[in-house]
């Protein structure tokens, strides 16, 4: 069961089970000992986790900006399905 609970948290940490699988063997008690290519396993996932992060605040940016700039427009439109008189 202790196992199955860390491999959980390995799992919520971000981790890949293919690093798990590296990783596993290494766990003792809630720490990890510090075998071969463990600590450049967890930088090269920190370094992804921070890539996805960076690029998910960039998408959030432009989606802002997006919505804004709609906001905007719309405030000087008429509602989508209405008509608007042109003279004849």
């Amino acid at each position: 069961m202790e196992t199955v609970h860390r491999v959980r948290a390995l799992l919520a940490a971000g981790l890949p089970t293919r690093t798990i699988r590296q990783i596993l063997p290494c766990t003792h008690d809630t720490a990890l000992r510090p075998c071969p290519g463990v600590l450049t396993s967890l930088r090269d996932q920190l370094d992804v986790l921070d890539q996805r992060a960076a690029d998910l605040e960039t998408a959030r940016r432009l989606l802002r900006r997006t919505i804004a700039a709609t906001e905007n427009t719309a405030d000087g439109l008429p509602a989508p399905g209405t008509r608007t008189s042109t003279p004849r």
